[in-house]
Protein backbone atom coordinates (compact mmCIF):
# COMPACT_ATOMS: atom_id res chain seq x y z
CA UNK A 1 0.00 0.00 0.00
CA UNK A 2 2.79 2.21 0.59
CA UNK A 3 4.30 1.73 -2.70
CA UNK A 4 0.83 1.94 -4.39
CA UNK A 5 0.49 5.94 -2.09
CA UNK A 6 3.62 6.94 -3.64
CA UNK A 7 3.17 5.97 -7.55
CA UNK A 8 -0.50 7.99 -6.75
CA UNK A 9 1.29 10.87 -5.76
CA UNK A 10 3.85 11.14 -8.17
CA UNK A 11 1.16 10.45 -10.73
CA UNK A 12 -0.64 13.49 -9.18
CA UNK A 13 1.97 15.84 -9.35
CA UNK A 14 2.28 14.96 -13.49
CA UNK A 15 -1.49 14.44 -14.00
CA UNK A 16 -2.76 17.62 -12.51
CA UNK A 17 -1.51 19.84 -14.99
CA UNK A 18 -2.25 17.66 -17.86
CA UNK A 19 -5.86 17.20 -17.05
CA UNK A 20 -6.32 20.75 -17.00
CA UNK A 21 -5.06 21.63 -20.56
CA UNK A 22 -4.57 25.07 -19.92
CA UNK A 23 -2.51 27.05 -22.58
CA UNK A 24 6.74 26.14 -14.60
CA UNK A 25 11.07 23.56 -10.63
CA UNK A 26 12.94 22.07 -8.10
CA UNK A 27 14.66 18.45 -7.47
CA UNK A 28 15.97 16.88 -3.65
CA UNK A 29 15.68 20.54 -2.34
CA UNK A 30 12.88 23.01 -1.35
CA UNK A 31 12.27 26.33 -3.20
CA UNK A 32 14.74 26.13 -5.76
CA UNK A 33 14.73 28.22 -8.67
CA UNK A 34 11.12 29.61 -8.71
CA UNK A 35 12.64 32.42 -11.10
CA UNK A 36 12.60 30.62 -13.59
CA UNK A 37 9.11 30.89 -14.89
CA UNK A 38 8.34 33.49 -17.90
CA UNK A 39 6.61 36.45 -17.53
CA UNK A 40 3.37 35.92 -18.62
CA UNK A 41 1.29 38.82 -18.51
CA UNK A 42 -0.46 40.28 -21.15
CA UNK A 43 -0.82 44.01 -22.26
CA UNK A 44 -4.28 45.06 -21.43
CA UNK A 45 -4.41 42.50 -18.55
CA UNK A 46 -4.61 42.67 -14.70
CA UNK A 47 -1.24 43.87 -13.25
CA UNK A 48 -0.29 41.24 -11.09
CA UNK A 49 3.49 40.63 -9.24
CA UNK A 50 5.63 39.13 -11.44
CA UNK A 51 8.20 36.35 -9.94
CA UNK A 52 11.55 37.59 -11.25
CA UNK A 53 14.10 40.42 -9.74
CA UNK A 54 16.39 42.44 -12.32
CA UNK A 55 19.52 40.84 -12.69
CA UNK A 56 19.04 37.75 -11.16
CA UNK A 57 21.13 34.57 -12.11
CA UNK A 58 19.30 33.18 -15.74
CA UNK A 59 16.56 30.04 -15.12
CA UNK A 60 17.77 26.93 -16.52
CA UNK A 61 15.72 25.17 -18.43
CA UNK A 62 18.09 22.26 -19.49
CA UNK A 63 20.61 21.79 -17.91
CA UNK A 64 23.49 18.90 -18.42
CA UNK A 65 26.40 18.69 -15.53
CA UNK A 66 29.19 16.47 -14.43
CA UNK A 67 30.93 17.07 -10.36
CA UNK A 68 33.56 15.68 -9.17
CA UNK A 69 35.20 15.74 -5.39
CA UNK A 70 39.15 15.00 -4.88
CA UNK A 71 39.96 12.12 -2.73
CA UNK A 72 38.86 11.34 0.54
CA UNK A 73 38.85 9.17 3.53
CA UNK A 74 35.98 7.34 5.12
CA UNK A 75 36.06 5.49 8.68
CA UNK A 76 32.93 3.82 9.60
CA UNK A 77 32.00 2.21 13.41
CA UNK A 78 29.01 -0.56 12.96
CA UNK A 79 26.77 -1.39 13.60
CA UNK A 80 25.91 -0.19 16.71
CA UNK A 81 24.24 -2.22 19.28
CA UNK A 82 20.08 -2.55 19.61
CA UNK A 83 20.42 -3.80 23.08
CA UNK A 84 23.46 -3.63 26.30
CA UNK A 85 24.14 -7.23 25.18
CA UNK A 86 25.26 -6.63 21.78
CA UNK A 87 29.10 -5.59 20.89
CA UNK A 88 29.67 -2.63 19.15
CA UNK A 89 31.59 -3.60 15.71
CA UNK A 90 35.21 -2.16 15.31
CA UNK A 91 36.44 1.13 13.94
CA UNK A 92 37.04 0.87 10.03
CA UNK A 93 38.41 3.35 6.96
CA UNK A 94 38.75 3.25 3.39
CA UNK A 95 39.86 5.85 1.16
CA UNK A 96 37.32 6.85 -1.50
CA UNK A 97 39.03 7.54 -4.61
CA UNK A 98 36.16 9.42 -6.58
CA UNK A 99 32.88 10.35 -6.08
CA UNK A 100 31.32 11.86 -9.20
CA UNK A 101 29.09 11.55 -11.49
CA UNK A 102 26.80 13.52 -14.03
CA UNK A 103 23.53 16.04 -13.04
CA UNK A 104 20.65 16.58 -15.33
CA UNK A 105 17.87 18.69 -15.00
CA UNK A 106 14.99 19.23 -17.43
CA UNK A 107 12.31 22.29 -16.39
CA UNK A 108 9.15 22.80 -18.49
CA UNK A 109 6.11 24.96 -18.25
CA UNK A 110 2.42 23.65 -17.96
CA UNK A 111 0.56 26.66 -17.04
CA UNK A 112 1.59 29.90 -17.53
CA UNK A 113 -1.05 33.16 -16.75
CA UNK A 114 -0.31 36.13 -15.35
CA UNK A 115 -2.39 35.19 -12.21
CA UNK A 116 -0.80 31.37 -11.94
CA UNK A 117 2.10 29.85 -13.09
CA UNK A 118 2.58 25.91 -12.92
CA UNK A 119 6.06 24.64 -13.73
CA UNK A 120 7.07 20.45 -13.87
CA UNK A 121 10.66 19.14 -13.56
CA UNK A 122 12.14 16.12 -13.75
CA UNK A 123 15.98 15.71 -11.71
CA UNK A 124 18.53 12.93 -12.08
CA UNK A 125 21.92 13.20 -10.10
CA UNK A 126 24.40 10.31 -10.12
CA UNK A 127 27.48 10.24 -7.55
CA UNK A 128 29.50 7.04 -8.65
CA UNK A 129 31.86 5.59 -5.53
CA UNK A 130 35.23 4.13 -6.31
CA UNK A 131 36.35 2.72 -2.74
CA UNK A 132 39.74 1.32 -2.10
CA UNK A 133 38.67 -1.44 0.29
CA UNK A 134 35.08 -2.25 -0.22
CA UNK A 135 35.32 -5.65 1.95
CA UNK A 136 36.26 -4.45 5.10
CA UNK A 137 32.83 -3.23 6.29
CA UNK A 138 29.17 -4.24 4.74
CA UNK A 139 29.03 -1.29 4.75
CA UNK A 140 31.27 0.04 2.36
CA UNK A 141 29.79 -2.70 0.25
CA UNK A 142 26.56 -1.38 0.12
CA UNK A 143 28.09 1.91 -1.48
CA UNK A 144 29.67 0.20 -4.32
CA UNK A 145 27.17 0.81 -6.78
CA UNK A 146 26.84 4.48 -6.08
CA UNK A 147 24.07 7.24 -4.89
CA UNK A 148 21.75 8.43 -7.18
CA UNK A 149 18.85 10.50 -6.88
CA UNK A 150 15.67 10.58 -9.53
CA UNK A 151 13.42 13.59 -8.79
CA UNK A 152 10.17 14.96 -9.94
CA UNK A 153 9.29 17.80 -8.89
CA UNK A 154 6.13 20.96 -9.51
CA UNK A 155 6.52 24.70 -8.78
CA UNK A 156 3.49 27.03 -8.28
CA UNK A 157 3.73 30.61 -8.37
CA UNK A 158 0.23 32.48 -7.23
CA UNK A 159 0.61 36.61 -7.36
CA UNK A 160 -2.37 38.12 -5.48
CA UNK A 161 -1.88 41.36 -6.49
CA UNK A 162 1.08 43.66 -7.31
CA UNK A 163 2.65 43.29 -3.99
CA UNK A 164 1.91 40.22 -2.83
CA UNK A 165 2.48 36.50 -3.26
CA UNK A 166 2.50 32.57 -2.70
CA UNK A 167 5.44 29.91 -3.41
CA UNK A 168 4.57 26.34 -3.37
CA UNK A 169 7.21 23.37 -4.00
CA UNK A 170 6.63 19.63 -3.85
CA UNK A 171 9.06 17.36 -4.71
CA UNK A 172 9.16 13.54 -5.07
CA UNK A 173 12.23 12.12 -5.09
CA UNK A 174 13.52 8.01 -5.19
CA UNK A 175 17.33 8.11 -3.77
CA UNK A 176 19.76 5.39 -3.02
CA UNK A 177 21.71 2.84 -4.66
CA UNK A 178 19.70 1.50 -7.04
CA UNK A 179 20.81 1.07 -10.67
CA UNK A 180 17.71 1.04 -12.63
CA UNK A 181 13.73 2.00 -13.04
CA UNK A 182 13.34 -1.89 -12.12
CA UNK A 183 15.37 -2.18 -8.46
CA UNK A 184 13.07 0.89 -7.34
CA UNK A 185 10.81 0.08 -4.00
CA UNK A 186 8.93 2.24 -1.72
CA UNK A 187 11.53 2.87 0.48
CA UNK A 188 13.79 4.99 -2.13
CA UNK A 189 10.98 7.49 -1.72
CA UNK A 190 10.87 11.14 -0.17
CA UNK A 191 8.60 13.75 -0.34
CA UNK A 192 9.73 17.33 0.61
CA UNK A 193 7.25 20.54 0.30
CA UNK A 194 7.81 24.56 0.61
CA UNK A 195 5.35 26.99 1.29
CA UNK A 196 6.02 30.44 1.27
CA UNK A 197 3.90 33.96 1.30
CA UNK A 198 6.01 36.47 0.19
CA UNK A 199 6.12 40.38 -0.96
CA UNK A 200 8.08 42.11 -3.94
CA UNK A 201 7.33 46.39 -3.34
CA UNK A 202 9.46 46.62 -6.80
CA UNK A 203 11.63 45.01 -9.63
CA UNK A 204 14.68 44.94 -7.48
CA UNK A 205 12.95 43.39 -4.17
CA UNK A 206 11.50 39.90 -3.51
CA UNK A 207 11.15 38.56 -0.15
CA UNK A 208 8.56 36.08 1.82
CA UNK A 209 8.34 33.83 4.70
CA UNK A 210 7.87 30.28 4.99
CA UNK A 211 7.70 26.57 6.00
CA UNK A 212 9.42 23.61 4.42
CA UNK A 213 9.52 19.59 4.81
CA UNK A 214 12.85 18.90 3.79
CA UNK A 215 15.91 16.39 3.87
CA UNK A 216 18.35 18.49 2.69
CA UNK A 217 20.02 18.32 5.86
CA UNK A 218 19.99 14.47 5.06
CA UNK A 219 16.71 13.94 7.49
CA UNK A 220 13.49 14.67 7.71
CA UNK A 221 13.06 18.28 9.43
CA UNK A 222 10.15 20.89 9.90
CA UNK A 223 11.80 24.21 9.53
CA UNK A 224 10.90 27.82 8.87
CA UNK A 225 12.57 29.56 5.85
CA UNK A 226 13.53 33.33 4.57
CA UNK A 227 13.22 33.92 0.44
CA UNK A 228 15.08 37.30 0.13
CA UNK A 229 16.39 37.63 -3.58
CA UNK A 230 17.59 41.97 -4.06
CA UNK A 231 19.39 43.44 -6.45
CA UNK A 232 21.23 46.66 -4.61
CA UNK A 233 22.65 48.01 -8.51
CA UNK A 234 23.22 47.00 -11.93
CA UNK A 235 26.63 44.93 -10.61
CA UNK A 236 25.74 43.51 -7.05
CA UNK A 237 22.91 41.39 -5.54
CA UNK A 238 22.01 38.39 -3.43
CA UNK A 239 19.65 35.02 -4.48
CA UNK A 240 18.64 33.46 -0.59
CA UNK A 241 16.88 30.85 0.38
CA UNK A 242 17.55 30.37 3.99
CA UNK A 243 18.69 27.94 5.16
CA UNK A 244 18.84 25.94 2.34
CA UNK A 245 21.56 27.98 0.25
CA UNK A 246 22.66 31.88 0.12
CA UNK A 247 24.88 33.37 -2.43
CA UNK A 248 26.34 37.02 -3.01
CA UNK A 249 26.00 38.09 -6.35
CA UNK A 250 27.93 40.21 -9.20
CA UNK A 251 27.46 41.18 -12.76
CA UNK A 252 29.32 41.88 -15.27
CA UNK A 253 27.07 43.35 -17.89
CA UNK A 254 23.96 40.97 -18.97
CA UNK A 255 26.56 38.13 -19.94
CA UNK A 256 28.15 37.27 -16.95
CA UNK A 257 28.01 36.44 -12.91
CA UNK A 258 30.15 35.41 -9.98
CA UNK A 259 28.32 34.24 -7.21
CA UNK A 260 29.96 33.79 -3.52
CA UNK A 261 27.86 31.48 -1.20
CA UNK A 262 26.76 28.37 0.40
CA UNK A 263 23.99 25.34 -0.52
CA UNK A 264 23.14 22.37 1.29
CA UNK A 265 22.11 19.25 -0.17
CA UNK A 266 21.10 15.89 1.25
CA UNK A 267 18.42 13.29 1.31
CA UNK A 268 17.74 9.83 3.09
CA UNK A 269 19.43 6.95 0.59
CA UNK A 270 17.57 3.68 0.87
CA UNK A 271 20.82 1.37 0.77
CA UNK A 272 19.15 -2.08 0.78
CA UNK A 273 20.11 -4.90 3.24
CA UNK A 274 23.72 -4.70 5.47
CA UNK A 275 23.48 -8.42 6.76
CA UNK A 276 19.89 -8.53 8.57
CA UNK A 277 19.12 -4.89 8.76
CA UNK A 278 17.80 -2.27 6.13
CA UNK A 279 19.81 0.39 5.78
CA UNK A 280 19.48 4.35 5.42
CA UNK A 281 21.86 6.46 4.69
CA UNK A 282 21.02 9.75 6.20
CA UNK A 283 23.37 12.16 3.95
CA UNK A 284 23.64 16.05 4.40
CA UNK A 285 26.53 18.34 2.74
CA UNK A 286 27.28 22.08 3.14
CA UNK A 287 28.77 23.44 0.30
CA UNK A 288 30.42 26.83 0.19
CA UNK A 289 31.53 27.90 -3.26
CA UNK A 290 32.44 30.05 -6.11
CA UNK A 291 30.27 30.11 -9.07
CA UNK A 292 30.88 32.07 -12.63
CA UNK A 293 28.45 31.38 -15.36
CA UNK A 294 28.69 33.29 -18.87
CA UNK A 295 26.65 33.17 -21.98
CA UNK A 296 28.17 31.20 -25.30
CA UNK A 297 25.78 32.06 -27.79
CA UNK A 298 22.40 33.00 -27.48
CA UNK A 299 20.44 31.19 -24.70
CA UNK A 300 23.40 28.53 -24.20
CA UNK A 301 25.21 29.25 -20.86
CA UNK A 302 28.05 27.91 -19.48
CA UNK A 303 28.14 27.46 -15.54
CA UNK A 304 31.78 26.28 -13.48
CA UNK A 305 31.68 25.77 -9.92
CA UNK A 306 34.65 25.23 -7.37
CA UNK A 307 34.20 24.30 -3.77
CA UNK A 308 34.56 22.50 -0.34
CA UNK A 309 32.45 19.67 0.34
CA UNK A 310 31.70 19.90 3.93
CA UNK A 311 30.30 16.68 5.60
CA UNK A 312 27.30 17.98 7.70
CA UNK A 313 25.80 14.59 8.50
CA UNK A 314 26.36 11.34 7.27
CA UNK A 315 25.04 8.34 9.43
CA UNK A 316 23.25 5.11 8.32
CA UNK A 317 20.32 4.03 10.07
CA UNK A 318 17.84 1.26 10.38
CA UNK A 319 14.63 3.58 9.47
CA UNK A 320 14.14 6.39 6.75
CA UNK A 321 12.96 8.92 9.68
CA UNK A 322 14.53 9.50 13.16
CA UNK A 323 11.89 7.23 15.35
CA UNK A 324 12.68 9.74 18.63
CA UNK A 325 14.17 6.85 20.70
CA UNK A 326 17.81 7.84 22.50
CA UNK A 327 20.77 6.45 24.00
CA UNK A 328 20.40 8.01 26.92
CA UNK A 329 18.42 11.18 28.28
CA UNK A 330 20.67 13.25 26.42
CA UNK A 331 21.86 11.27 23.53
CA UNK A 332 21.01 11.24 20.15
CA UNK A 333 18.84 8.73 17.98
CA UNK A 334 21.35 5.63 17.84
CA UNK A 335 22.99 5.11 14.28
CA UNK A 336 23.37 1.74 12.44
CA UNK A 337 26.99 2.56 11.06
CA UNK A 338 28.85 5.69 12.34
CA UNK A 339 30.51 7.62 9.73
CA UNK A 340 33.37 10.00 9.77
CA UNK A 341 34.67 11.96 6.33
CA UNK A 342 37.53 14.02 5.46
CA UNK A 343 36.28 16.75 3.65
CA UNK A 344 37.75 17.59 0.14
CA UNK A 345 37.10 20.31 -2.58
CA UNK A 346 34.75 19.23 -5.35
CA UNK A 347 34.09 20.95 -8.91
CA UNK A 348 31.03 20.96 -10.96
CA UNK A 349 30.49 22.13 -14.48
CA UNK A 350 27.22 22.55 -17.04
CA UNK A 351 26.03 23.65 -19.73
CA UNK A 352 22.40 25.18 -19.49
CA UNK A 353 19.78 26.43 -22.34
CA UNK A 354 18.45 29.36 -20.30
CA UNK A 355 14.82 31.18 -20.35
CA UNK A 356 14.78 34.38 -22.25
Amino acid sequence: MKFLYLLLTAGLLVAVPAAAQTPDTARTAPVENFDQFGDASAEGATNYATQKVLYLTPTKLISVGYEAQLPFDLTTIGPSPRSGTEPTGAEVSTRVNSARGIRLALNTPVISRSDFIYNVGLTYWNTGLDLANPERSPYFDRLQNGLRTTGINTTIFNPFDTKRFFLLQLNLDASGNYRGVNELRAEHFTFSATGVYGWKPNDNLQWGLGLSRTYRAGQLLYIPVLLYNRTFSPQWGCEVIFPARAELRRNFGTKALLKLGYELEGNSYYLGKAGTDEVYLRRGELKPRLTYEQQLTGFVWVSAQAGLRYNYRNDAFRNQDPTGERESTLGSEPSLFQNTLTNPLYFNLSLNLVSP
